[in-house]
């Protein structure tokens, strides 16, 4: 359960860290490092409660947010 502690402060530093930067590129580095510690949140919670259909879950999750970050970042190459 210290790993979930851990895994938790670090995304509550992420968030914060969102805040800091004025640049929008620079902001979507803490928003993919936020989705990724949030699917390894997925994995740890799924090996401590022994429901291995989370991990499933964490997969799925990575994956949607790498198309995100994708779509994101060809929009704002578009609109510069």
């Amino acid at each position: 359960m210290v790993a979930i502690l851990l895994i938790l402060i670090s995304l509550f530093i992420s968030i914060i860290g969102i805040g800091y930067f004025k640049n929008v590129y620079e902001k979507l580095i803490p928003l993919l490092s936020i989705s990724t510690k949030i699917s390894i949140l997925l994995l740890v919670y799924s090996y401590y409660s022994d429901l291995p259909i989370i991990v499933d879950v964490a997969i799925f999750y990575v994956l949607i947010s790498i198309g995100g970050a994708f779509a994101i970042t060809s929009f704002l190459s578009r609109s510069d």
